[in-house]
C-alpha cells in the first residue's frame, strides 16, 4: 500500500494493525469511527516502552481520495506528564 489514505478501508487496516506491523508499539486502543459516507474519526491510544503514550484524535474527510486528515491533535506522555503537545 502507498497511500494509507487512499480509502476508509486501508486507513481502517493501517489503524488497526499498527501494533502487529510495528514492533515498538506495545499495545494500541485506537478507533477508527465511520461517521457517514465521507467522514471518520481515529481516537485512542499508542502505548510504547518507558511509560510513553500518544494520544491522537484525528478528524479524516473522504469526499474525495485521496481522505484528507482535516483535524487533529497529539499528546505525548510519559507517566502523568505531558511532554508534547501538537
Amino acid at each position: 500500500m502507498t497511500n494509507a489514505l487512499r480509502t476508509p478501508n486501508d486507513y481502517e487496516w493501517l489503524i488497526y494493525s499498527l501494533a502487529e506491523r510495528f514492533p515498538i508499539v506495545r499495545h494500541s486502543t485506537l478507533r477508527f469511527i465511520r461517521l457517514g459516507a465521507t467522514l471518520a474519526r481515529v481516537t485512542g491510544e499508542l502505548y510504547f516502552a518507558q511509560d510513553i503514550r500518544l494520544v491522537v484524535r484525528q478528524r479524516i474527510l473522504y469526499h474525495r481520495l485521496p481522505a484528507l486528515i482535516d483535524d487533529y491533535g497529539y499528546e505525548v506522555w510519559r507517566g502523568s506528564e505531558k511532554i508534547l503537545l501538537v
